[in-house]
């Protein structure tokens, strides 16, 4: 059997090489991670590019496959092509490590794209510090991104997406004069502060929110589809029963997922209608909406069926139920909290803006 080093140098040596021949970079021993960073310099770089490509594609199609360490150490490329796709394979990572090169890199990498990458990335770090984990501290994260979005010397793109990265940061003043500041600003720095409001999860964005579902830029209806779900705005249900009929598909995707997250018996019905779209997607996103739907109307029972515990309570106050039109409907605060808890994605955690 081959050595590690053995296929490591057939790896970055062929020019013809099988995207599935490069399993064996998945989950490297101490020893073997170290002769990786030591020779992945000298490989060329058209090679570089096209390893960490495949790689992201590996891990996408096999749950089981983690190339972690591969981009880890990507990130330090000297080429701005391999450190984006370095971040992007990197995007289910929530370490402290690569937080602390994350970190350095929205200020200092020289490439644009690069750092707009590293920004959107930095939106699951202001997560986990809004529900307080220990591996994202608050107040270092919070300062690099504000720096970032006032940087008057920092590109439109970038500043935007932190912006949008910030916008966990619930009830911050100054966050919020930021997003207030995007919106009109107008064109995608408008869209940026729509998704920020809807991770922000403020009532004081309700009305915008609901104003942007009649806009007649797709782009901007996807994103006010999007927080009114996060915010779980029921004053948004008729527009969002509308819209899963827009001539925009991904519009209405975000119509679908944000009417599993308000709930009620419209959105049910709704969703129920989808089932039966001709588009795959669509039915496979009704589908996984109904699902939320129902964790959202008894997370009680719902939330252990997600995530249990070691005590396999749910540790929510009454307070967090609010009685509404003849069923529970849990509060914003609450159902972030729950998720937060339970290590859940919060709602749209996982989604990029769709301003481009």
């Amino acid at each position: 059997m081959a050595t590690f080093h053995e296929k490591l140098t057939n790896a970055t040596q062929g020019a013809n090489i099988k995207t599935a021949s490069l399993r064996f970079l998945s989950d490297m021993a101490s020893a073997d991670r170290s002769t990786f960073r030591d020779a992945w310099p000298s490989v060329p770089v058209t090679l570089r590019r096209k390893i960490v490509a495949d790689l992201v594609i590996l891990a996408e199609d096999n749950i089981d496959l983690n190339f972690r360490h591969v981009f880890l150490t990507a990130l330090e490329d000297s080429d701005p092509q391999v450190r984006l796709t370095a971040v992007e394979g990197l995007y289910e990572d929530e370490s402290k490590l690569l937080l602390s090169k994350l970190l350095p890199m929205l200020r200092e990498d020289p490439d644009l794209a690069v750092r707009e990458a590293v920004a959107k990335a930095m939106g699951r770090f202001t997560y986990l510090a809004h529900c307080e984990k220990p591996v994202a501290p608050r107040d270092r994260i919070r300062a690099a991104l504000i720096e970032s979005a006032t940087d008057d010397m920092e590109d439109e793109d970038v500043k935007r997406r932190s912006v949008e990265a910030l916008g966990y940061f619930h009830g911050d003043k100054e966050v919020q004069e930021l997003i207030a500041e995007a919106y009109h600003q107008g064109d995608t720095y408008a869209e940026s502060a729509v998704f920020a409001m809807g991770r922000s999860m403020d009532d004081r964005w309700a009305p915008t929110v609901l104003e942007e579902l009649h806009n007649e830029s797709a782009p901007m209806r996807y994103e006010a589809a999007r927080a009114a779900g996060e915010m779980l705005l029921e004053d948004a249900l008729a527009d969002l029963v509308r819209m899963t009929e827009d001539t925009d598909t991904e519009v209405t995707l975000a119509a679908v997922w944000s009417l599993g997250q308000i709930g009620g018996k419209a959105a049910s019905q709704a969703l129920g209608r989808v089932l039966k779209s001709d588009n795959p997607a669509l039915r496979e996103a009704a589908q996984e909406a109904l699902d939320e739907l129902l964790f959202n109307a008894d997370p009680l029972n719902a939330a252990p069926q997600l995530a249990t515990p070691p005590t396999g309570k749910v540790e929510t106050s009454p307070m967090a139920i609010a009685p509404n039109k003849g069923r529970a409907r849990i509060l914003p605060s609450a159902h972030r909290a729950i998720h937060c808890q339970f290590n859940l994605w919060c709602p749209g955690s996982a989604v990029v803006s769709k301003a481009t």
